[in-house]
């Protein structure tokens, strides 16, 4: 969680080194999605944003974390 945030940008991809793909803009911290194959992992990285006159400024994006679906 960071501090003043507006809320969170969350992006994915199936290579941890591949092209990160957005899945969700949300307020809170959590999301939700049931895009995603059993069995499969998938990498998911986040950045926070802050709603500003002047439109949105974005934070430097989170370290990438790993998920395996059950």
């Amino acid at each position: 969680k960071v501090q003043g945030a507006t809320g969170y940008v969350v992006y994915w991809s199936d290579s941890k080194n591949g092209t990160y793909k957005k899945l969700a803009t949300v307020k809170g911290t959590s999301a939700e999605s049931t895009k995603f194959d059993t069995g499969k992992t998938y990498y998911f990285k986040v950045r926070a944003y802050t709603k500003t006159s002047g439109g949105n400024i974005y934070s430097a994006y989170s370290s990438v974390k790993s998920v395996t679906v059950k």
